[in-house]
């Protein structure tokens, strides 16, 4: 029993005429006739009294046709859930994220972008850059963003996308060189500020640009993540050099628009992010437009801060 039987026997039972089912269906009326006669030879039993002169179903028949519509309701809906998953307007998505991003950037971007796909569940987690590259090395999730970092052993399991573009000086709106539109690094020398922890590979960037400037500042606060160091430049008692996106979230969340402002570095510090993907773990139509979408957006919205982004596949 296939399901061209099954599609001639249901329309041939709703219009009580062949010559109708094979008007509705698109086909010919020796063509409808072949398919029923078929299905009755393969269940052994006539579904049709022919001595009258419209067709008339055996009371078999009916019961074929309650069982025949079940079936192919069914098989409407897996096509039409099949065709959704392909374009990706339904699944599941399970996205890591690193702390700030995953706070505020990354939320808006999603809610924007599956407004309008209200059968997509989301999962998103929030570790540490070291965490989630292990993660999606692991193949545990569809996505994960963080900072880049040079780590070949991971390359048979991870595709990984390169974004660099320019960092920014986060000031106090009262500091002095809040009036410039760019700042050098010179300028920063004697200056409070606040960083991230010794140990990342940007905080180590930063280092190593201050000392080949000769800028000599004190160190106030050191924080894991970028966005807490915000809160001590809009109270007035450090600068800080953030990575663009943390201004990008900053804009968002509008909660120090008025304390504190960010120029650009006449010595840019490049800040790099990584947009990583499983190879191991089947890419579904919507991780791979999810994937895209988001790098596309990242990349505008460096491009609107003017922080100069490249992009490197590896």
């Amino acid at each position: 029993m296939n399901l061209t039987q099954l599609t001639v026997f249901r329309e041939v039972m709703k219009t009580g005429s062949m010559s109708d089912a094979a008007r509705n269906l698109g086909r010919t009326q020796p063509a409808i006739s072949l398919a029923l006669k078929s299905l009755e030879d393969l269940l052994g039993m006539v579904l049709f009294d022919r001595d009258t002169r419209n067709l008339k179903p055996v009371p078999e028949a009916y019961y074929l046709l309650s069982e025949a519509d079940s079936v192919l309701v069914q098989l409407t809906q897996l096509k039409r859930t099949m065709e959704r998953l392909r374009v990706g307007d339904e699944g599941e998505l399970h996205l890591v994220a690193m702390p700030g991003v995953s706070t505020v950037l990354l939320p808006e971007f999603l809610s924007v972008l599956l407004s309008t796909r209200p059968d997509i569940t989301l999962t998103l987690h929030t570790r540490s850059s070291t965490q989630l590259r292990e993660l999606v090395s692991s193949q545990g999730v569809d996505l994960g963003f963080g900072d880049y970092e040079a780590d070949h052993s991971r390359t048979l399991q991870t595709d990984v996308t390169k974004i660099s573009a320019n960092s920014f000086l986060a000031l106090p709106s009262a500091h002095p060189l809040a009036q410039s539109k760019t700042v050098s690094i010179k300028a920063l020398s004697g200056e409070v500020i606040g960083t991230m922890h010794p140990d990342h590979v940007f905080e180590q960037r930063r280092h190593a640009a201050f000392a080949r400037e000769g800028a000599t500042t004190t160190v106030k606060v050191r924080s894991q993540t970028v966005v807490p160091l915000l809160r001590f430049v809009a109270s007035g008692q450090c600068c800080a050099v953030v990575d663009p996106l943390t201004v990008a979230s900053a804009g968002l969340l509008g909660e120090t628009a008025e304390q504190v402002v960010f120029r650009p570095l006449d010595q840019p510090i490049r800040y790099n992010y990584a947009i990583l993907v499983p190879k191991m773990r089947p890419q579904s139509a919507l991780a791979g437009l999810v994937a895209t979408a988001w790098r596309d957006h990242v990349m505008e919205t460096l491009h609107s801060l003017d922080a100069a982004p490249e992009l490197t596949q590896e």
